[in-house]
């Protein structure tokens, strides 16, 4: 993967354009930039910059070596840990584009909806905070205190799953505890969103598979699991009467 190519796998993560890049990084014009991303500019004295907007790591960026996302040290997850429960931190992290910021409340009141970024980061670098909200929705007796809801895109779940639906997700959920037709949240190889599919099993692990609801949809069968991380399992759904 080319330079170009990593600039705009990380831009596209951070949800971000090349318009607000410049608005965001003194002295290097959207222009400038563009030409990163088109290969026609090979460096930039900026790229540290860049990594840190992105949030990705900056050795990753600059050369291609290593992973994109670095996983926190413990004392930072602790300090994270311990934030959440003062109260919620408003961290400097990039949120994917649209989000807003919600209050943290009582966990045993509301649950945070996500956008399908910010589930597809869980299993990469750390757990959800309210500041990854785009809204929050009440939350059912089932849920644990990190459990977390998603709305619903396209069709593939249909008839079960409308477009605009709200879900609910129980991320404390071990792969070898779901059994056969459970409906799962994954990230799957590079992808930097979640997908929403149910499991089928075989005889082994590395027979199980993902498909969609809906029996019209053009892709019956998907990426095996074993290409997948594991974000959740779908525990229930909001019913607004």
């Amino acid at each position: 993967m080319e330079l170009k190519d990593r600039l705009k796998k990380a831009r596209k993560y951070a949800g971000l354009t090349q318009k607000e890049i410049e608005s965001r990084i003194k002295g290097l014009k959207q222009s400038s930039y563009s030409e990163l991303e088109r290969g026609e500019s090979k460096s930039s004295t900026k790229l540290i910059e860049l990594a840190t907007l992105f949030q990705v790591d900056p050795v990753w960026l600059a050369t291609g070596d290593g992973e994109m996302l670095t996983k926190p040290s413990p004392s930072d997850l602790m300090q994270k840990i311990k934030d959440i429960e003062n109260g919620g931190a408003r961290y400097s992290s990039i949120a994917p584009k649209g989000t807003v910021n919600a209050p943290m409340v009582d966990v045993s009141d509301e649950v945070p909806i996500l956008s399908w970024v910010a589930a597809g980061s869980w299993s990469n670098v750390e757990a959800v905070t309210f500041d990854d909200a785009i809204g929050k929705v009440s939350r059912p007796k089932n849920l644990s205190k990190n459990g977390f809801a998603l709305i619903v895109r396209g069709e593939s779940m249909l008839p079960k799953f409308d477009p605009d639906d709200i879900i609910y997700v129980e991320p404390q959920t071990g792969l070898f505890a779901l059994k056969n037709n459970d409906l799962v949240i994954v990230q799957c190889n590079d992808d930097t969103e979640a997908t929403f599919k149910q499991l089928v099993l075989g005889e082994t692990s590395e027979d199980m598979y993902l498909r969609p609801l809906n029996p019209n949809w053009h892709e019956q069968k998907m990426l095996p699991m074993g290409d997948c991380n594991l974000v959740g399992k779908v525990v229930g759904k909001y019913v607004k009467y």
